[in-house]
């Protein structure tokens, strides 16, 4: 077949396959377009997966009469003006393309009108040809119409999954364009349902609320980080907020949507203590640097950036991370007090009877089984009282707290929200249930108290779970995970001291097998960084001269054998994941579940806890303990 030159159209179906790949990139695009615009409100509706119907409007400048046509050809666009503005691009869109190449395989309708105009203009397109341009009354701002994607190429439509699966890719993607754009206010109308209303404040915490809904976004930690030319904002969600894959890692780098592994790399390494192995974070982080030191023009999507110096940033985003995820005491009393508190309307059950007690009268009495719960003996506790340290004042919150946002209401919703209480905007008295508004006017059994409380053991269940009180908090501590944490911590503070090996006094022979005693030998460098020293001894043992100092009077065959099994399982892992690894099983000596500890030994236990920084998670991510509220606890027995 000899050589031609291709006719505009097939061109044009050519060069949108880049660019329009389904509903959700047609929705991106419109989108960053009207956030170019300098829109404050943006209204993205579709139906039936946004195949057959697409509409976006918006409050932007709009565009001239003019140059309505102008905006339908390839490559012309507002944004740059020559070469050598694609070295400083701050707008989301450069490239001239979208426009044209959705208009190229969809039919298309474009009202805009632009401030001091009487009238708008309206331009019709389908299958990239101009069909009609005339006068339209519209309001300022830009609305364009979608429809029938793909209606002249049949094949690429068949690609296109079923509607309801297109809808959900599309609210995805809209649900990235509100966390990473707080400060316009973007609705989201799914087959004439409102999906997403986002504020359009400016706070991140509040498009949080949008998306992810009140309880998840109290939960994530709030984060605002410089380090040089770089900032980190925005949210993460560790601890129990974790996820089994990647898909809630949300980056945006000078405020445009990118997939960003640098970026992934970087978080995942800073929060690895606190999500459990094989699970992953949540996040929605802004990463704002000069525009010189990012390329943005990598693909027609530009979904994908390279930075100039991968290396810096990463470690400065990871230093920043670092920071914001792990500056907390693993015990922050003011943090606990400061959690927010639900109050919610429920309805208050009916008191039992006299007549109906005597269903009781057959269970056994107390006498039959013995408390499973050891209380802590007074003595020790009124000594300990008044004295027990905690941790200094303004220390960073376990997670900030977000006051109480009116979100719009989703249509089909009947049930009022919970409200959130702030221990600064404590709920009025008509905010409260009925008994808890008894209770709020009855008079305070002690006066306040200006000093914060103080946080008192009061017993331990099972021999594995410490229960401490904390003004009107319960708070249930998992001894074997907070010892872990502490021994962790300690460990991690003598290798950067270089004190964390100790000699032994009479060497220490493990007679293993050759494959574990190449195991080992493969990571003698990993092993002496974390106090370890070994050398072959004979033709297949292991001499051990020297251990962490943390290790105690540990038994050390028990440790090695777990290490080998690690280490073996992990031998295609990255060298940070391997270290890591080690530290951790070095930890093996922490109490355990069922240890039964001594009253000094849980209030120690205690002490280290309020003065250890570290998030309360152990080494593996496990949380280390959990806070239940008075009004919690109440609401369970159906008090309030």
């Amino acid at each position: 077949m000899p050589i031609r030159v291709l006719d505009a159209a097939t061109v044009g179906r050519i060069a949108a396959g880049e660019v329009v790949e389904r509903p959700s990139s047609i929705a991106k695009e419109l989108v960053e377009n009207s956030l170019d615009a300098g829109a404050t409100s943006v209204t993205v509706e579709i139906r039936e997966g946004g195949v057959d119907y697409l509409r976006v409007t918006d409050n932007g400048c709009g565009i001239a009469p003019e140059e309505a046509r102008l905006a339908f050809e390839n490559h012309a666009t507002s944004k740059i003006g020559s070469g050598d503005s694609l070295t400083d691009i701050l707008t989301l869109g450069f490239r001239g393309e979208a426009l044209p190449s959705i208009a190229a395989v969809s039919r298309v309708t474009m009202t805009t009108r632009t401030k001091n105009r009487e009238a708008g203009v309206r331009l019709r397109v389908e299958g990239g040809q101009i069909m009609d341009v005339g006068e339209a009354g519209c309001p300022e701002g830009t609305t364009i119409v979608v429809k029938d994607l793909f209606f002249n190429t049949p094949v690429r439509r068949g690609f296109l999954k079923k509607p309801s699966t297109e809808a959900g890719v599309l609210g995805d993607m809209i649900a990235r364009l509100i966390l990473g754009n707080p400060g316009t206010a973007i609705r989201f109308i799914n087959n004439g349902r409102t999906v997403y209303h986002s504020f359009g404040d400016g706070d991140m915490r509040h498009a949080a609320l949008a998306v992810y809904g009140r309880e998840t976004a109290e939960k994530m930690l709030f984060v605002d980080e410089t380090e040089g030319s770089l900032r980190i904002s925005g949210l993460i969600g560790v601890d129990d907020l974790a996820r089994a894959s990647r898909s809630q890692e949300f980056f945006f780098i000078n405020g445009r949507t990118v997939r960003a592994p640098l970026m992934a790399q970087a978080l995942e390494t800073a929060v690895r203590t606190r999500v459990m192995i094989g699970q992953y974070p949540m996040c929605a982080l802004s990463l704002r640097l000069p525009a010189a030191l990012v390329d943005v023009n990598v693909h027609p999507s530009k979904l994908e950036v390279r930075f100039r110096d991968e290396t810096d940033v990463r470690q400065k985003a990871e230093m920043m991370l670092v920071r914001a995820c792990c500056g907390t005491k693993i015990l922050d009393p003011e943090a606990v007090l400061r959690e927010p508190v639900h109050v919610e309307e429920r309805p208050v059950i009916r008191a039992v009877s006299a007549e109906q007690t005597t269903v009781f009268s057959g269970l056994p009495g107390r006498g039959d089984n013995p408390p499973s719960i050891r209380t802590v003996a007074s003595s020790a506790t009124a000594e300990t009282e008044g004295s027990s340290p905690s941790g200094p004042s303004g220390q960073t919150p376990l997670r900030p707290a977000v006051t109480a946002v009116e979100l719009p209401f989703r249509e089909g919703e009947k049930m009022r929200p919970p409200r959130v209480v702030t221990p600064d905007e404590p709920a009025s008295r008509s905010a409260l249930p009925p008994r808890a508004r008894e209770t709020a006017d009855a008079p305070s059994v002690a006066p306040a108290q200006e000093s914060r409380p103080e946080p008192r053991v009061i017993g331990a269940f099972a021999d594995t779970y410490l229960l401490v009180e904390l003004g009107d908090a319960l708070i249930v501590i998992d001894q074997h995970a907070a010892h872990e944490r502490i021994l962790y911590e300690r460990f991690r503070h003598d290798l950067e001291r270089g004190t964390a090996m100790q000699p032994l006094l009479t060497p220490i022979i493990l007679s293993i097998s050759p494959r574990e005693r190449d195991i080992l030998l493969d990571n003698e460098a990993l092993l002496q960084e974390a106090g370890y020293e070994i050398s072959p001894f004979g033709m297949r043992d292991i001499q051990v001269t020297a251990v962490p100092h943390v290790l105690g009077q540990a038994e050390l065959r028990p440790l090695f054998m777990e290490l080998i099994e690690q280490l073996d399982q992990l031998k295609n892992a990255a060298i940070d994941r391997r270290r890591n690894e080690i530290i951790t099983a070095s930890c093996k000596r922490a109490v355990k579940g069922g240890d039964r500890l001594s009253d000094i030994e849980i209030r120690a236990l205690l002490d280290d806890m309020l003065t250890t920084d570290a998030p309360p998670n152990c080494p593996h991510g496990r949380p280390i303990l959990k806070v239940f509220r008075k009004y919690e606890i109440e609401r369970m027995f159906h008090r309030v």
